[in-house]
């Protein structure tokens, strides 16, 4: 299938193409808030003067159901005669069957190992999901320049950031992509299947490897501003220009206070007023208190939930465009607590406690140890043993 867009954009006399990248998505039973992310990133495209979409896999969650189809095909056929390019992820797989309809400028890249298409007069070539295999190996054989090819993969970067999320239950489950692979056949290389992290996009001169990230936060382990990607392309040449779109979507932000044993007061109220700092419209903050206690878990949380109730004004105190549902916490005004805290209530009554934790600390400071890791297995080591030595 061949579209031809056209460019609105020239650098030297050359026509510069250009794309709007997301993935993600993953429309399901929550469809009223990804379907407004869908929206959105489209009408970016079209307010952007984007000459083609990129949807990178994971659209749909599990199945596309008919009411989220039609919002797709409704979406597809706003932008024409854009095309709009699909990639199957691991999730939505099954979602683009036989008769599939999806607007007359949506192409669908659903054959393995690999499938090509054309557009804009560039080579889009296309690697869906694949359990067990490496985009290398469903790449290989294939020739053409990368300087006109443009390559879309539902995949893992192998030298990614380790706190990225790939979503619910994939562990074990990334269908790895070196840079190097990428490289080789294309200039610009469109991923999905990372929601978010610190590195998702990868810069090289005119190459370009990059994750969108999904639009929506799916999950509160998502954190951070949600975005689509506006990459400008040369034919010949390469990626010329890159940005970071932010989308007014909801999004998770976390901060972390450490605790240590006989000043949990202090780091809870530490943590209230760091939280609150972050309160903002379409923020959900989610306050996490972490370290060794002697107070136990159950009084830690109560003390930690009512200075978070004050700091944020109260129960109920509404902010707009916050996150319209969350199973854990139906108040979105409010944070979501988070203990990480390891608790030694026996040992609270204990004197020699608090000189035990200022010698420990001091000695870590002397010694420069700053990692709170560190001082964290100390403490636990040092308190085990105080509560192995009780009558």
């Amino acid at each position: 299938m061949y579209f031809v867009a056209r460019s609105r954009y020239r650098f030297g006399g050359m026509a510069r193409i250009r794309f709007l990248q997301t993935s993600d998505v993953h429309l399901g039973g929550d469809l009223a808030e990804r379907g407004r992310a869908l929206s959105l990133a489209f009408e970016v495209a079209r307010n952007r003067s984007a000459d083609a979409i990129l949807i990178a896999g994971d659209l749909f969650d599990r199945t596309a159901n008919t009411e989220a189809r039609d919002l797709v095909r409704r979406l597809v056929e706003s932008v024409a005669p854009r095309p709009v390019v699909f990639l199957p992820g691991n999730h939505d797989a099954g979602a683009y069957g036989p008769g599939t309809d999806l607007g007359a400028n949506a192409i669908v890249l659903t054959g393995v190992p690999r499938a090509q298409t054309t557009v804009c007069g560039l080579d889009i070539v296309g690697v869906p999901y694949q359990q067990g295999r490496t985009v290398a190996e469903c790449l290989a054989g294939r020739t053409g320049d990368p300087r006109r090819t443009i390559l879309m993969a539902h995949a893992t970067v192998v030298d990614r950031d380790p706190t990225s999320f790939a979503g619910e239950g994939e562990d074990g489950s990334f269908m790895p992509i070196f840079l190097n692979d990428a490289h080789k056949h294309a200039c610009y290389t469109a991923l999905g299947h990372l929601h978010c992290g610190r590195h998702l996009v990868h810069r090289d001169g005119e190459r370009l490897v990059a994750y969108a990230g999904s639009p929506v936060a799916t999950s509160p382990r998502e954190v951070g501003r949600r975005s689509a990607l506006l990459v400008d392309f040369e034919p010949s040449v390469g990626v010329q220009a890159h940005e970071v779109l932010p989308l007014a979507t909801p999004f998770y932000e976390v901060v972390e206070v450490a605790c240590r044993p006989g000043a949990e007061d202090e780091a809870i109220e530490a943590l209230a007023q760091k939280a609150v700092r972050h309160k903002q419209p379409g923020a959900r903050v989610i306050a996490r208190l972490r370290g060794v206690s002697v107070v136990s878990e159950a009084a830690l949380r109560d003390a930690a939930t009512r200075a978070l109730d004050r700091a944020f004004g109260g129960a109920g105190a509404p902010l707009p465009n916050t996150l319209a549902s969350n199973p854990s916490a139906p108040d979105a005004s409010l944070p979501l607590l988070e203990l990480e805290t390891v608790s030694y209530p026996a040992l609270a009554d204990l004197p020699v406690i608090g000189e035990f934790v200022e010698r420990l600390e001091a000695g870590a400071r002397d010694d420069g140890i700053d990692d709170p890791a560190v001082l964290d297995a100390a403490l636990r080591i040092g308190l085990e043993a105080f509560l192995g030595s009780l009558p």
